[in-house]
């Protein structure tokens, strides 16, 4: 019961995974009525419900972000947006883009409607015309704006050193997940309550970010996570079952993971999902320990690792995470997968498999090691007697 009550607590409080701030959504072209608003000095509020967005008007949003934080605007360029709004056929604006760190962007346009077919975002995503089209029209300057909106340009110290970080615990998860008690659940308890406090932090992040915005992120989920390390140590009767709970977590966003716009679009679905997934695993750690505490460690391990090395090759696998968790009304995230998304997703499979085949030879059929603390092989108990 406490299993799930926290599980039940951990998802509501997620909605984000977000390694550097985004820009804000200031220019909607679903919202363009509002530019008398915007002309007065108040950005556009971000659009409500994401999921009524049209995929590729999402995308043009990120390109004028983009270019706006480029300096490609002047006062004297036009820009073609879809709006909804028939009854005005122009409007010069106003608006301001967050670029990220505190940087802002005044950008003053006149905004030229055209008219489009608007498509739900789940509607564009479920195959058929609406996926083939949504696919064949994010071309290479389209991508590029893409993961410019997700990480920004080149590698920044936060995604530097937090995908570090992901890395280093997902090779102490594929090697030593099983053999080490205190040190996995240090491991584990680290992870969630970072995780946690990452989430509750982008879920609050203000339009314009917060102060030193990166050094908030890194440091406040490091300390916290610090402070979950030491506290899953010595409590080991709850914590045990976080094993399951955690991998449980990533394993439900890496099913989710496997389809543009996530293979569950309800949002309640979703997070019924994920909790199921979490209370699963926690009651099979008790069923079966010990191979399913190596399947947790080696499937947390690996995702943990393929989810870092995605913060320094850029394929776009994070937004997967951001569009599952990510509620703030100031963000804006679509989930696109090219190739490269489906070989790290991949890489993922194979990365679990070799880490349970090691820790399972290696530690229980080798050792005839059991995972708990003090546990003593049969042979020692035998030499004793």
């Amino acid at each position: 019961m406490k299993l799930c009550v926290l599980l039940l607590c951990l998802i509501c409080s997620v909605t984000a995974i977000v390694i550097q701030p985004r820009p804000t959504a200031t220019l909607s072209s679903s919202t363009i009525a509002t530019a008398a608003v915007v002309a007065r000095g108040s950005p556009t509020p971000a659009p409500r419900a994401l999921q009524k967005r049209d995929v590729e008007d999402t995308l043009s949003l990120y390109e004028f972000w983009a270019d706006a934080c480029e300096n490609k605007y002047d006062a004297d360029t036009n820009v073609k947006v879809a709006v909804s709004d028939l009854n005005m056929l122009w409007q010069t604006v106003t608006t301001t883009v967050y670029c990220g760190n505190g940087k802002l962007k005044t950008v003053t346009k006149t905004v030229t409607k055209t008219s489009t077919t608007t498509k739900t975002k789940g509607a564009s995503s479920g195959g058929g015309s609406g996926s083939s089209k949504k696919n064949n029209s994010c071309d290479n300057k389209c991508w590029s704006n893409y993961l410019w909106h997700t990480y920004g340009h080149g590698i920044s110290v936060a995604q530097g050193f937090t995908g570090i970080v992901l890395m280093l615990l997902g090779v102490y998860f594929l090697i030593f997940g099983f053999s080490s008690f205190r040190g996995t659940l240090a491991a584990v308890g680290f992870t969630f309550f970072a995780l946690m406090t990452w989430i509750g932090l982008v879920n609050n992040e203000p339009m314009y970010g917060y102060p030193h915005n990166e050094i908030v992120y890194t440091c406040v989920s490091v300390g916290i996570g610090l402070i979950g390390a030491f506290l899953f140590v010595f409590l080991y009767g709850i914590s045990l079952y976080f094993i399951g709970g955690v991998a449980g977590l990533f394993l439900a966003v890496f099913i989710l993971s496997w389809k543009e716009n996530l293979v569950i679009q309800i949002p309640v679905a979703r997070i019924c999902f994920i909790i199921g997934m979490g209370v699963i695993f926690g009651i099979l750690l008790i069923l079966a320990e010990s191979y399913i505490v190596i399947f947790c460690t080696a499937f947390t391990g690996a995702y943990l690792f393929i989810l870092g090395l995605d913060l320094f090759i850029h394929t776009g696998l994070i937004n997967a995470f951001l569009s599952i968790f990510d509620g703030n009304k100031n963000h804006v995230n679509i989930y696109i997968i090219r190739m490269q998304v489906y070989v790290m997703l991949a890489f993922v499979i194979i990365i679990m498999l070799i880490s349970f085949a090691w820790q399972y030879y290696w530690n229980v059929y080798s050792r005839k090691k059991r995972f708990g603390i003090h546990v003593e092989d049969k042979k020692d108990c035998e030499e004793k007697k």
